[in-house]
């Protein structure tokens, strides 16, 4: 379909190349034309809406634009062929040219179209001269090859502008990502102190187990101890131990989650009870590890058996219980609320009371009290996540189990719930951490397994493995803190060479991968990785490879790697 003038003015403004500063390639290029010709005017002219600019100029000192319709160049474009003008007053189209008949009295002019690759015609490479004369047919032919040589200049340099404009947005988005991720750490740390809740996870394959610091506190001991299976395990009674191994069991062969309470003896002989929750992770659907939270329920559970006794125990716990209660009728008007329940949404028990539940919910989730409130009727008994939105806007996430009370006049619902917004923001983070490099901030090998799932489906795409080359005797030479510094910017120049969809993987040690997201960018990524490395401190070998229809992953990687291998074999036979 033909270009239309709008369309072509807006390719030459997307080049951002404009009223730009001289570049030294381009005023080689003009002056290769002029000694080429032996005429005395050589200019790179690109013609905007109005005017034609020069990018390059020999000959017309000072001028760097003149009126589009006195443009001869103008005519290059139009035509989209060479134009070649003898004698310009011979000429009816020229010969009251004001660029003719005054300054700089232009007789001869050759222009060849500056052409990119879609076929846009920007403006010229010509030559002028101010006596009549004609160009011989060779001459000509040089003049399209040196054309043919700015337009590629002109839209690389564009494509350098914009890489350079990706690489500085997301080294700004990393750097953002590095503070709320220190921030977020912190946080955690606080909430985890404040609210008493430690998190834990076992590798199943290594049987490495990791605690939290509040968890180490919870069980009295320092900070950063780190227990094996048995050895926490053995803070429990025989009963509960058998009951926990059950449960982490149970979760491995069903995905079933479980959620206990369970009596313990800490490190320094206090009797407590935990509240333990947990489940499984899995990958390519195999069990990989067992994560959770746990939580000092003691005082709770002290106050859940006093309320059965005494109604002035009851009291005493609904006003200074950890846990959040509340009652409300059958319409969903709050009856009462403990503090906590109010702290956790930011209010006071006052703004509270007489309210219904659906004034703190998002208008899409209030179908689903009026379901809960039909099912504690028909059941007498309701659990499950409630959602609400606390006097700042952000939303909560109540734990709740619920029962109908009946003995009263009035039916009524007495609700207890425990708020695990932080513990449900907890792991979110595990899952963020357990799929990324803490050193290079890198995707890590689990990063695969999405990989896999991914390609499903998708268009064709590539990778590149990345071996850093002698890294051994850095670290042998300089140590491994510089060992270090070298697989961070190793891992930031593979991300600058990146394009926006492709992702960056530490598969181990100093190996890395690159997901190129289209295959048809393997080449391009390849290419910059090449430059880059030209004024690199380290040297790096490197292998592609593009995946085939159905392919699984991992032998898409070993097809690089083959390729990798094979390269570094040629070098090392060729360095011989």
């Amino acid at each position: 379909m033909p270009q239309t003038e709008i369309e072509r003015l807006e390719r030459l403004h997307n080049l951002a190349v404009l009223d730009s500063d001289a570049e030294d390639f381009f005023d080689a290029l003009v002056g290769a034309a002029a000694e080429v010709t032996g005429m005395p005017i050589s200019l790179i002219s690109l013609v905007d809406r109005d005017r034609q600019w020069f990018k390059a100029n020999i000959g017309l000192p000072g001028v760097t634009e003149t009126p589009r319709e006195y443009a001869f160049c103008d005519h290059v474009v139009r035509s989209g062929a060479t134009v070649q003008v003898a004698d310009a007053k011979l000429d009816p189209r020229f010969a009251d040219n004001p660029l003719v008949v005054g300054d700089p009295n232009i007789r001869a002019y050759t222009g060849v179209p500056l052409t990119l690759t879609d076929g846009t015609h920007l403006g010229s490479l010509c030559v002028i001269d101010q006596q009549p004369r004609a160009l011989r047919p060779d001459q000509i032919r040089v003049l399209s090859h040196l054309a043919a040589a700015a337009s590629m200049a002109l839209e690389q340099r564009a494509d350098l502008i914009h890489q350079r404009e990706v690489a500085r947005a997301e080294a700004v988005r990393a750097r953002k990502l590095e503070r709320e991720l220190d921030e977020k750490q912190q946080f955690l740390q606080r909430t985890g102190r404040v609210a008493g809740v430690g998190g834990w996870e076992l590798d199943l394959q290594t049987k490495h187990l990791q605690w939290s610091e509040e968890t180490c506190r919870i069980h009295d001991l320092p900070a950063g101890f780190e227990p094996t299976l048995d050895e926490a395990l053995s803070f429990f009674s025989p009963e509960a131990q058998a009951e926990l191994a059950e449960a982490m069991d149970r979760a491995q062969r069903m995905d079933i989650p479980w959620d206990l309470t369970v009596p313990m003896t800490t490190a320094t002989g206090r009797a407590i009870w935990m509240r333990a929750v947990g489940g499984v992770e899995r990958e390519n659907g195999v069990p990989v590890r067992l994560a959770g939270a746990v939580q000092d329920v003691t005082e709770r559970k002290m106050a859940t058996l006093a309320v059965e006794a005494s109604e002035r125990r009851y009291r005493k716990l609904f006003q200074y219980s950890l846990g959040l209660i509340c009652t409300h009728d059958l319409q969903g008007d709050v009856l009462s609320v403990n503090p906590s329940a109010a702290a956790s949404l930011g209010y006071e028990m006052g703004d509270l009371l007489g309210a219904n539940l659906k004034d703190f919910m998002l208008p899409e989730r209030r179908a689903q009290l009026d379901r809960y409130l039909q099912r504690i009727q028909a059941e007498r008994i309701a659990m499950g996540i409630l959602e609400l939105v606390a006097s700042d806007g952000t939303l909560r996430y109540w734990r709740y189990q619920n029962v109908l009370d009946e003995d009263a006049d009035e039916p009524y619902v007495l609700g207890h719930a425990q708020d695990v917004t932080e513990q449900r923001r907890y792991e979110n983070t595990l899952i963020e951490w357990s799929t990324r490099d803490p050193l290079t901030h890198a995707m890590n090998r689990r990063y695969l397994a999405q990989l896999e799932e991914r390609t499903h489906g998708r268009g064709a795409w590539g990778c590149i493995v990345v071996d850093l080359d002698h890294f051994k005797s850095i670290n042998d030479t300089y140590g491994h803190a510089r060992g270090d510094e070298i697989l961070v910017a190793v891992a930031q120049q593979l991300r600058d060479c990146s394009g926006p969809g492709d992702v960056v993987v530490r598969m181990g040690g100093d190996e890395f991968l690159m997901v190129i997201d289209k295959a048809d960018d393997v080449s391009g990524v390849m290419e910059r990785l090449r430059r880059a490395l030209a004024v690199s401190s380290w040297s790096l070998s490197l292998g592609a490879a593009v995946a085939h229809a159905g392919e699984p992953v991992d032998q898409v990687i070993a097809r690089a790697d083959d390729q990798l291998y094979a390269h570094r074999a040629v070098a090392r036979h060729a360095t011989r």
